[in-house]
């Protein structure tokens, strides 16, 4: 049986997934019914919210991308009873689809999630409150040589 902190580090692995190529109800499959998201300053209020959101975010910023992925590092997660806080820092990066540059993105996820029982009646982990900080790009404070070196 995984532990507390398999299962929610497994939850952030899926989520990270989702964003990367699944549609915007995979991405919130993860988030219960009241949550609160806030996404780079955007804030959605219950998962219907947050999956317009995320519809948005996929038509304008994901699907112009090729090759998306996020890779999570260093999760710190404290599980107390049926409720945990989480922090993982993530690295996003891909190409851009028509001039094949390469996109870097860093940043954090904190989180709030909860283990309840779902509709199946299963008692889950999901995302109560999930803050995505987008951070700017390592490559955007290359010294000049690294820079023309990159080209």
């Amino acid at each position: 049986m995984p532990s507390d902190h398999e299962l929610i580090q497994n939850l952030y692995a899926a989520y990270c997934f989702a964003v990367d190529r699944g549609s915007a109800e995979d991405i919130a499959a993860h988030f219960w019914d009241d949550c609160y998201l806030n996404f780079g300053g955007n804030i959605h209020e219950g998962v219907e919210e947050a999956r317009i959101g995320f519809a948005k975010w996929i038509a304008k910023m994901r699907e112009p991308v090729e090759g998306l992925r996020h890779c999570l590092y260093t999760p710190l997660i404290k599980v107390n009873g049926d409720r945990a806080e989480a922090e993982a820092y993530y690295d996003a990066d891909g190409h851009a689809g028509r001039k094949g540059k390469p996109i870097q993105l860093r940043g954090l996820y904190r989180s709030t999630l909860e283990k309840r029982a779902s509709t199946s009646g299963k008692s889950e982990w999901r995302f109560l409150k999930h803050e995505v900080q987008i951070w700017n790009s390592i490559r955007d404070h290359a010294a000049p040589a690294e820079q023309e070196a990159q080209v």
